[in-house]
């Protein structure tokens, strides 16, 4: 499975590199915290109900790796290259949901500026998002009391479209906020929402409020937190 989803991340790789050379790291610096089209190398931290690290190491001005480990055994590792047109991310990520469901998912998809599209967005800036992921699903914790059909191990294959969207406020405060849904084999469907506001300690560092809620066919999501996050 790895080989299906990193496949296609070396071929864009391998067919963009020209395309790339030129761009240089450009405005970088001048980004938001939240962009997430910024090569950047970072750490951070976020807690709802349990503790949660993040990183990521930028090679150079168009590359990175990124990765999660939670307390609750949860993570999430893969990486990004910066396009002209965006950037394109790959990723296996493991989580749980409210009703014991284990889901790994590996997934490929992208951030594109609207800018870029349509031209100024005012103080809005907007990336549509779009891409196409594999998900495994699998209840560990059935309690057979409950119910008569426990949850197997299920599959499906699929694609999500979103918008993801950050405002500045004023000099230190920025609000953003996403919405995606996504479809797939199996009857598999969902959706998940968030927002949340983040405030500049510093050029490089911030603490960010949050909350968001998913809801697929494996279950359901919610987290209500706050973050800290350190540019290097």
């Amino acid at each position: 499975m790895k080989a299906i989803v990193w496949g296609p991340v070396l071929a864009i790789a391998v067919a963009g590199t020209a395309v790339a050379q030129d761009h240089g790291r450009g405005n970088e610096a001048d980004k938001l915290a939240d962009d997430p089209t910024k090569i950047v190398t970072k750490l951070g931290v976020r807690y709802t109900e349990y503790a949660t690290v993040s990183g990521s190491i930028a090679f150079g001005p168009v590359s990175k790796v990124n990765a999660s480990v939670s307390q609750e055994g949860e993570w999430s590792l893969g990486g990004s290259y910066l396009f002209r047109f965006g950037i394109v991310n790959a990723a296996a990520s493991e989580k749980k949901l409210s009703n014991g469901t284990t889901q790994t998912q590996y997934s490929i998809g992208s951030y594109i500026p609207l800018s870029a599209l349509i031209g100024a967005t005012g103080k809005w800036q907007v990336f549509p998002m779009f891409g196409f992921n594999y998900t495994e699903g699998q209840n560990v914790e059935t309690d057979v009391m409950l119910t008569d059909d426990p949850i197997a191990a299920t599959t499906s294959k699929g694609g999500y479209v979103g918008l993801f969207a950050l405002r500045p406020l004023n000099e230190d405060w920025t609000f953003k906020g996403a919405i995606v849904t996504s479809k797939g084999s199996g009857d598999y469907s969902g959706y998940s929402i968030g927002g949340g506001i983040s405030y500049a300690l510093t050029k490089r560092d911030s603490l960010g409020i949050f909350a968001s809620y998913a809801d697929n066919s494996y279950g359901e999501r919610e987290f209500f937190g706050i973050s800290y996050k350190r540019e290097f």
